[in-house]
């Protein structure tokens, strides 16, 4: 295991920060110093423990350093935190075009050498947090001060959060669930690490996803629904996440189903409906959005770097670093609401040639991680996959038609009205979690780009170029992992 791992209580308790509420935007009041306290006091107080959990949701925001303490900042904008890692997903796919600037590497499907800092980044950045995780596991299950309904909700929101942070591993470092079950790259930690700890040896991806799924359904028994904000896990979140776990191992849908009716409320009609479309896509109080990282305006500029807004918008002081592929722009309805597309550049490079607005940035805009609408569309390829193809229909419409009063119930069947439920994911989601990424992979499908890109490239479904290889300072560093994983 790698040294930045083995991370201390007292570094993560100097980064707690307030966290605004999701309903008010009022700051929680600013937790006192606590950098030096031992585990057996912060793991004594209920408010200390919050003020743990909110240091950790706040590592979700770059800019990622993996050494804080060597006093050189060595981040990047294409690693910040969580969002980073969402967008280097976003630009590999056909309908975003990168230009040559910050994420072009991934955007070029060259990222995934052992010694980039792509791989370094994902690999560290993960693992930090799911040691984080069983640091709160482990402290709050052997207090003898906290008591067992306080014990019960944050053990829970330490297995969310560890769920969550092994789906993204899985995702990042090994093949599709499906194509090799049995793929053995990643090892697994269930306790936090120590000085002395020595890396454990990978795991099968079975057991991997075994262990997601068990945090996740053990999390949700427990998990409240009442939060801090929306930058906080929650029972809504945790069912949201496991939805998207099961549309990886696509093996209960009916499960699927359920999980993202809980995430969205159950009423699809009123569960879609959102205010953001064409004011920015930045404000984190609309009520489809589950779950993001809130910017507060004012102490939070250094986070110049946030995508997808920093990068996307190109009327404001940003990068102005990332185009809309005409072929996916035309895929719109002139009546959609979403279609927010323009030429501002009427340039000759065929690339150039349209940019979306659905993004604008400020040092206030908050970035969508999971909404309404995605479960909604999640909750439809379940009951399609359930041979239930109406309900599939019905659910589908309920999107389209708050996005476009034209819209029509849709018709298709079979094969085509699965790939309207994707289209129609690509449409709701683009720019925001790598919507078009996350589902090649999962489906097996191929990327194929159009010529009208910076750079074409084809990857085949099942490719290597969905996932990266294992970082070279773990495997030096790991006396039980060697180089062949990576071959």
């Amino acid at each position: 295991m790698k040294l930045h791992n083995k991370l201390s209580i007292k570094f993560l308790l100097v980064l707690v920060v307030a966290f605004l509420s999701g309903c008010s935007k009022e700051f929680l009041d600013e937790p006192q110093n606590t950098a030096g306290l031992p585990e057996p006091v912060v793991f004594s107080d209920k408010e200390i423990v919050q003020s743990f959990i909110t240091g950790i949701y706040d590592r979700y925001k770059g800019q990622w350093d993996d050494d804080l303490a060597d006093g050189v900042n060595d981040s990047d904008p294409d690693t910040g935190g969580l969002y980073a890692m969402y967008f280097a997903r976003t630009i590999k796919g056909n309908d975003l075009i990168q230009a040559p600037s910050w994420f072009l590497f991934d955007y070029a499907h060259e990222n995934r050498g052992p010694s980039f800092r792509r791989t370094s980044f994902t690999w560290s950045f993960n693992f930090e947090i799911i040691n984080y995780a069983n640091v709160l596991i482990k402290g709050v299950t052997e207090s003898p001060d906290l008591d067992e309904t306080t014990k019960k909700e944050f053990i829970a929101v330490g297995k969310a959060i560890r769920a969550f942070h092994y789906f993204q591993i899985a995702l990042e470092f090994a093949p599709n669930y499906n194509s090799d079950p049995s793929s053995t790259r990643i090892p697994i930690y269930l306790e936090p690490a120590t000085g002395a700890s020595e890396g454990n040896a990978p795991s099968s991806l079975t057991a991997i996803y075994d262990l997601i799924l068990s945090d996740l359904k053990e999390a949700i028994l427990d998990l409240p629904e009442e939060r801090l904000g929306k930058s906080y896990i929650n029972k809504s979140v945790a069912n949201g996440i496991l939805a998207r776990v099961l549309l990886v191992t696509q093996d209960d849908w009916g499960l699927a189903s359920s999980a993202a009716r809980a995430a969205y409320g159950g009423t699809a009609t009123s569960a879609v409906v959102s205010t953001n479309w064409g004011n920015g896509f930045s404000d984190l109080t609309d009520q489809d959005w589950l779950w993001g990282h809130f910017q507060n305006g004012t102490n939070e500029t250094n986070f110049f770097w946030m995508a997808p807004h920093v990068f996307a918008d190109h009327l404001s002081l940003s990068f102005q670093a990332t185009y809309i592929n005409t072929n996916f722009r035309d895929a719109f309805s002139d009546t959609d609401v979403r279609k927010l597309f323009q030429d501002i550049y009427s340039s000759s490079t065929p690339y150039r040639e349209f940019v979306t607005t659905k993004f604008a940035f400020t040092f206030s805009s908050d970035v969508p991680l999971m909404r309404k609408s995605e479960m909604v569309l999640i909750d439809a390829e379940a009951q399609y996959n359930l041979g239930n193809e109406p309900e599939a229909r019905n659910l589908l419409f309920a999107l389209q038609k708050d996005r476009d009063p034209n819209a029509t119930l849709s018709t298709n069947s079979g094969n085509a009205l699965m790939n309207e439920i994707l289209l129609e994911r690509r449409k709701e989601l683009y720019g925001e979690i790598g919507v078009e990424w996350f589902d090649a992979k999962r489906l097996r499908m191929p990327i194929n780009r159009d010529a009208i890109h910076r750079v074409v490239v084809n990857v085949p479904a099942d490719s290597e170029l969905f996932y990266l290889n294992i970082p070279q300072s773990e495997i030096d560093a790991n006396p039980n992992m060697d180089e062949s994983l990576n071959q």
